[in-house]
């Protein structure tokens, strides 16, 4: 295991008790909560949800016949300063690029969504290149400031995401919600492509799969798929710092990570499930869907 793991990993309950990393797909904790410009508490989800996670059941929602869970490990939480944002996106890019040079590619659990700049240098370093990066959210996280005076934060890092990454495409799944020149700058770039919340609810399965297989085969290069839990409709889960309605449900999301995975196969390097706050959440209630999301990535992994 490399010495950066080693150094800033914190050992915790294993998520679902699987096994901590030796070989497997690593689970990654990144408690990142230093630029949210709304109702805090993303730092506590990783340890919540790895506690939790051992009284339910692990059944994903499709039945592949495979256990998901014999595919995974558990890296623990990253160590991290709180407040220090420029800092613990270097310590995240370092612990990343290890576990995707170690075993190839890493599921991260966040922890706010600025989160996956550094996500997204480890990518690009690891790999040498960074081919597409997907936005599941409900924003699209492209404003130039925000809050006004502020050029990083969980409302700005997919555009430092596009200046300093510079991915081959960029997809933007399930938005609801931004200002004029946000949209007019994602509008504006030659490699990018957006689908709303309304547009996906308008597309039929496989329409919406032809889509997503259509970008993967046109950029080369590996892949980054990156979702703030957020695009679920508060009535499924509020337990969001920035909550949006007319958000998609459940099934709507997974068939969007399903043509993910399916066609992006070993491409796909990343995958974050980010902005679950549990001080926000009343009793929990988010609680059993993010655990069914993680299950059912590993599945499709």
């Amino acid at each position: 295991m490399s010495n950066n793991i080693d150094f800033y990993v914190v050992p915790q309950y294993t998520l679902f008790g699987v096994p901590k990393c030796g070989r497997g797909i690593p689970i990654l904790g990144i408690p990142m909560e230093d630029t949210v410009s709304f109702r805090p508490g993303t730092r506590f989800a990783p340890s919540v949800i790895r506690t939790w996670s051992q009284y339910f059941e692990f059944t994903p929602t499709e039945d592949l016949g495979i256990d998901p869970l014999e595919k995974a490990c558990d890296l623990g939480d990253l160590s991290l300063m709180q407040g220090m944002a420029d800092k613990n996106l270097e310590r995240i890019n370092l612990v990343v690029k290890d576990a995707i040079n170690t075993w190839g590619r890493v599921v991260n659990i966040g922890g706010e969504h600025t989160l996956s700049l550094g996500v997204a240098r480890a990518v690009r370093e690891s790999q040498g290149s960074y081919g597409i990066y997907i936005h599941v959210d409900a924003h699209l996280d492209s404003r130039e400031e925000w809050p006004l005076g502020q050029s990083l934060s969980h409302a700005t890092f997919v555009r430092h995401i596009i200046n300093q990454v510079r991915p081959q495409s960029l997809v933007f799944l399930g938005f609801r919600s931004y200002d004029k020149e946000e949209i007019n700058f994602v509008r504006g770039l030659e490699n990018s492509t957006l689908l709303s919340t309304r547009d996906i609810r308008s597309m039929d399965y496989h329409e919406l799969r032809l889509l997503i297989r259509g970008v993967i085969d046109s950029y080369p290069g590996p892949i980054h798929l990156s979702i703030d839990v957020d695009v679920l409709d508060p009535s499924i889960m509020p337990g969001v710092g920035n909550p949006e309605g007319f958000g998609l449900n459940y099934g709507e999301l997974l068939r969007i990570i399903k043509a993910v995975l399916d066609y992006g196969g070993s491409r796909v390097k990343a995958v974050d499930l980010v902005e679950y706050s549990p001080p926000n959440d009343p009793g929990l209630m988010s609680l059993p869907t993010i655990i069914k999301l993680i299950l059912d990535v590993l599945n499709y992994l």
